[in-house]
């Protein structure tokens, strides 16, 4: 799963830290924030008016070739200044423009003004802004100024050439840092997220093996704290589970010795019919204290030692084996060998097991085995009547007998050899299903990892 989908730690860290740097901005937004009133000075992020009129006097008493640095020496602030030729623009056909030039006209008797552009709704914003008219074109007051050759002084309502080349700058260094912090939250949010979801994945690989290592006991003190409680409680499973694998094995022992001595006491029952009744049960009850306690010890461990396995080899074994006490069992194999690391015990009892209960409810039995996906994939099929759709899900609980009419004389059994089958192969690192054949018959699947 991504570390960032929605609703995940990361997901919420990241919501929150973005979401913070946002309302920081959105106060200081607020704060900078002034109402679109006209001010008595003209406003507009301009001049004040008495400040214009000492402009206007100082650069229309020099002479014009002078005027232009003279001009310059006011452009340093947060208005634009600079003085143009040319003839005076018409003022903006707009209320705000020609209120502000009423402004400027009462305080300057005596000169020609007009007022161009639009004032910035956020004015305070708009005096630090490092790109001044690219939405709209700045507010700027233009008067004329005397002289053989016609000229006006222009104030804008934008910062000057140095300033604005500073704030550019600025808006590029915080641009850069903006960028880098977001990568710092990214790599902060993935180290604390990480631990926790590696963690989850431990969690779920762990089937109640002994020997499945503990969680590495690392990172912050709730995650060090998660670990050790979890370690602590798979070493509690385990001993539970090995309890009850010594507690079956004391029950199996015991009622050994009691079939044992039922048994010999069943050879002086005189009717022959109830004798042979009596040792299949106890023969029955034998298998079951067999397949109880072999259950158990699959569910607890790795089902013996576990090797390097040819399946190709195994699978010819066994249907040698079944061929030579004349069971018709076939056997398709696509490749020579198909080397796999399992336990050869646990892989010859599943496929005894699964042989047997398909010979039990059909006449043939099909082996086949090929490559799947990078993993060994065995089928054993039979030409049985198969099993109602709807039970198909039971298939492989303990005890869970799928024909209620099919009772220990006709071979039901107790339920458990399909579900040592599927802890067997568990055990494996396998995968086992169980469906019907589209022809007719009941098909089981198995997978096994492949290895080198």
């Amino acid at each position: 799963m991504s570390t960032m989908q929605r609703g995940t730690l990361s997901f919420r860290i990241t919501v929150l830290l973005v979401g913070s740097f946002v309302l920081l901005q959105l106060a200081v937004f607020a704060l900078t924030w002034t109402p679109g009133r006209d001010e008595p000075s003209g406003g507009g992020g301009l001049p004040s008016v008495a400040q214009v009129r000492a402009m206007v006097d100082l650069i229309a008493a020099v002479p014009p070739p002078r005027r232009v640095a003279v001009a310059k020496a006011f452009d340093g602030a947060l208005y634009h200044v600079l003085v143009e030729g040319g003839p005076l623009p018409p003022t903006a056909q707009s209320a705000q423009a020609m209120n502000i030039g009423r402004v400027y006209s009462r305080g300057l008797p005596g000169y020609r003004l007009s007022v161009t552009g639009r004032a910035a709704r956020f004015r305070r914003l708009a005096r630090l802004n490092p790109w001044p008219g690219w939405m709209s074109d700045p507010l700027a007051i233009h008067v004329t100024l005397g002289g053989d050759q016609p000229a006006m002084l222009t104030i804008e309502s934008q910062p000057s050439q140095p300033v604005r080349t500073l704030l550019r700058q600025r808006a590029a260094l915080l641009g850069v840092g903006g960028i880098a912090a977001l990568v710092a939250l990214a790599f902060a949010v993935r180290a604390t997220t990480q631990p926790m979801a590696r963690l989850a994945r431990d969690i779920r690989t762990y089937r109640g093996e002994p020997d499945s290592p503990d969680l590495a006991v690392a990172g912050s003190p709730e995650l060090r704290e998660l670990a050790q409680a979890y370690n602590e409680m798979k070493g509690r499973i385990t001993e539970l589970m090995a309890e009850r694998t010594r507690v079956l094995a004391a029950i199996a022992h015991d009622m050994r010795t009691y079939i044992t001595r039922i048994r010999l006491r069943a050879e002086f029952i005189d009717d022959a019919e109830q004798r042979e009744r009596a040792a299949r049960d106890l023969d029955e009850m034998a298998a079951l204290l067999e397949d109880t306690l072999l259950l158990a010890r699959a569910e607890a461990s790795r089902a013996g030692m576990r090797r390097s396995l040819d399946l190709a080899a195994e699978l010819r074994r066994a249907v040698e084996i079944h061929q030579e006490m004349g069971d018709a069992v076939v056997l398709s194999l696509s490749v020579e060998r198909a080397s796999v690391v399992a336990a050869p015990l646990a892989v010859r009892r599943t496929l005894t097991n699964l042989i047997d209960n398909g010979l039990r409810h059909g006449t043939q039995v099909v082996l086949s085995l090929c490559e799947d996906r990078g993993r060994w994939r065995i089928d054993i099929s039979d030409d049985g009547p198969g099993i109602a759709a709807d039970k198909l899900s039971g298939l492989g609980q303990p005890f869970g007998r799928i024909d209620p009419s099919r009772d220990r004389s006709a071979g039901g059994g107790a339920g458990l050899g399909l579900a040592i089958v599927r802890a067997l192969i568990t055990a494996q690192d396998g995968e086992i299903a169980f469906a019907n054949r589209d022809k007719g018959g009941f098909l089981v699947s198995i997978w096994l990892p492949a290895s080198l």
